[in-house]
């Protein structure tokens, strides 16, 4: 989901801390480590090693992290065609590492840049790595952050899993979203979605275009409920999640924003749709963050989700993603059902 880039910052800036001692055992999992996860279609696209990140990105983060790194080890999965590695220096130290190009696809430095944006600015006290340092030659981007000693949730999504979850989702709905992040209206693209079918319908099922009034009836329904002052990260997927200690930890902050403090309990619920996991209706009834939201209003945003998944859908694939379409449509399918059989609105 490309975005603009956020202001152009300089080539190498350090954030939060120096870079720590080892941390963890070599077989954790770590922050962007995307592994299969079920029989859905996979959020991933291909990735580039480490050694094919040009010299001059390499050396800038070896002079960071402050020791030559030894190994690299690559990690699937997610929607960037950039590098995204594990790596082990020379002195032991540890560290997660994503990079990007304009060549491999002219949004994706955009995203880090938004989520370098973002993570510069959020509280340290928040469930999210810590970001270490950050490269910016207006071509190449890379983020420096923390490996987090962690594992994927299980899924289908369970008791345990779920409960952490939905504590670090409470932290953020609690925490007022700096000033200086985008509002929710202005990052996201799913509010206007049903008007760019309205504008063009082509590529987009009869059956849903039958539906056009009550979809934009329901757009602007969101439109008008969606904005807040909570802090939203907006991918809480399960592949953007780790579990350290029993507590949640989340990744990928490109959208970050200012806005409703339900946004995020709703799109986990969206994922336990998709991706299996306890009754989607059920959690949202009993979630500190969505239980006194009027059901239609959280309706309303799942009904941008179905806009925005079909509009992207329908398009050709992007450079560097060829998977990305597959997974907006198998999304745009479970979003369309839930809208129509969903307990809690029906």
């Amino acid at each position: 989901m490309p975005i603009e880039a956020t202001a152009h910052l300089p080539n190498v800036v350090n954030w939060r801390r120096a870079v720590s001692g080892q941390i963890g055992a070599r077989d954790r999992w770590s922050a962007g480590d995307h592994g299969p996860m079920s029989t859905t279609p996979l959020a991933a696209s291909p990735r580039i090693a480490w050694a094919d990140v040009p010299r001059l990105v390499q050396d800038a983060v070896e002079r960071e992290l402050g020791s030559p790194i030894r190994s690299a080890i690559t990690q699937d999965g997610g929607f960037s065609p950039g590098t995204a590695v594990r790596v082990v220096c020379e002195d032991g130290r540890r560290a997660f590492v994503k990079a990007v190009g304009l060549a491999l696809n002219p949004d994706s430095p955009g995203m880090h840049r938004a989520e370098l944006h973002a993570m510069s600015l959020l509280p340290d006290e928040l469930p999210a790595p810590a970001l270490l340092a950050a490269y910016d030659d207006g071509d190449w981007v890379a983020l420096v952050l923390e490996d987090i000693d962690g594992r994927r949730p299980d899924l289908p999504w369970q008791g345990s899993d779920v409960a952490a979850m939905s504590l670090a989702l409470a932290q953020l709905a609690r925490t007022e979203a700096p000033g200086q992040l985008p509002a929710f209206a202005d990052i996201v693209s799913m509010l206007t979605s049903w008007d760019e079918v309205a504008a063009d319908p082509a590529g987009i099922d009869d059956a849903l275009l039958g539906r056009l009034d009550e979809m934009a009836a329901a757009q602007s329904l969101a439109r008008n409920v969606t904005p807040g002052t909570a802090l939203v990260h907006w991918d809480a997927r399960a592949d953007n999640v780790l579990i350290r200690g029993g507590r949640a930890v989340l990744l990928d902050w490109a959208w970050a924003s200012r806005g409703a403090p339900w946004l995020d309990s709703l799109l986990l619920a969206m994922d336990f749709r998709i991706q299996g996991g306890p009754d989607a209706d059920e959690f949202l009834r009993a979630s500190a963050c969505t239980r006194d939201v009027e059901p239609q209003h959280l309706r309303s945003a799942v009904v941008c989700m179905v806009g925005f998944w079909a509009e992207r859908a329908r398009r050709p694939s992007p450079p560097g993603l060829p998977t990305i379409r597959a997974w907006q449509a198998h999304c745009r399918d479970h979003a369309l059902h839930w809208i129509d059989d969903g307990g809690l609105w029906s």
